[in-house]
């Protein structure tokens, strides 16, 4: 009996034993399994975290669309007998297509309203929907000028798109719009389009600039403001705007020694003046600005002892 009851506990104790190996087996290839699995994560991270490879641009500006006419109405004492229609939008190729598809949007999306733009956002735009857009804005445009009651002397709409340049992950075009309807002059815009290659996305003001420093960046605009008004003999011309009306604007582009920020036309000059550009240079904008678009020595910043 005590040689029986011996050998099942010995027995017991293999079974025990083999369990025992057979689950550290199983801990380990779990455990060799998360390492894994952590190396190729750190790994993936890394890879997602460098720059992406980014080609030298070849940009070439093409023709978007093109359509122009002429109404011609009865003739009539002292009315113009004409009226010419012009519908125009040049876009950049790059090489890049996801860099293209952003122009293309960009372009399309100044025509909306703010609603329109709510309800066009996310939705991936193609070049041949820009083409009947622009088509339909000169059908509108050609049955608006028809009318012989209500001659005008033509409907204009441009826009031109033209490459800046390139700064380390900064990639920068303008897209200048211009229209006209009747009356004594047209009006215009231009877009700066400044894009971080990297986020494969625009740079907009709340990218650019530190949140709790865009206060002290509006009392610098302010003070360029007031400098632009005033004449050599410290006279200062009528504001167009209140200081409480004052703002930074969405508009602003990259210069080699700061950065220049545009004001529509109507905002801070007159028509005849045109787009108001308050310029600061980056030893005023050093604190102001998020790193990954303030300038370092390697961009030669603070290097020229002669700078100040």
């Amino acid at each position: 009996m005590k040689k029986s009851l011996l050998a099942f506990v010995i027995a017991s104790l293999f079974v025990v034993t083999a369990c025992d190996n057979k689950t550290k087996s199983k801990l380990r290839e779990a455990e060799q399994k998360m390492a894994q699995l952590d190396m190729e994560n750190k790994k993936l991270h890394a890879e997602l975290s460098k720059p992406r490879d980014f080609p030298a641009l070849q940009v070439e500006i093409v023709e978007l669309f093109s359509k122009k006419g002429e109404v011609k109405y009865p003739k009539k004492a002292y009315e113009i007998d004409s009226s010419k229609i012009s519908v125009t939008a040049t876009t950049a190729k790059t090489g890049v297509e996801w860099l293209d598809q952003l122009l293309l949007q960009k372009l399309y999306h100044d025509y909306l309203s703010a609603e329109e733009k709510k309800m066009a956002a996310g939705k991936v735009i193609t070049q041949d929907e820009v083409i009947t857009f622009l088509n339909q804005v000169y059908d509108k445009s050609e049955a608006a000028v028809k009318d012989p009651e209500d001659r005008v002397h033509g409907y204009e709409s441009s826009v031109n798109t033209y490459y800046v340049g390139q700064r380390n992950h900064i990639v920068s075009f303008t897209q200048f719009f211009s229209s006209y309807s009747g009356g004594a002059h047209g009006v215009y815009h231009t877009n700066y389009l400044n894009i971080d290659i990297n986020k494969k996305a625009i740079i907009t003001l709340n990218d650019l600039v530190k949140m709790d420093k865009l206060a002290e960046l509006e009392k610098i605009l302010w003070n360029k403001y007031l400098a632009l008004k005033t004449n050599e003999k410290g006279e200062m011309a009528e504001l167009l705007t209140e200081k409480k009306d004052f703002f930074v604007p969405e508009n602003f582009y990259f210069t080699a020694n700061g950065m220049s920020f545009v004001y529509p036309i109507y905002t801070l000059t007159t028509y005849s003046e045109g787009e108001a550009e308050l310029f600061v240079d980056f030893y005023d904008l050093k604190g102001l600005l998020n790193a990954d678009y303030f300038p370092t020595k390697k961009d030669g910043f603070e290097l020229n002892p002669t700078e100040f």
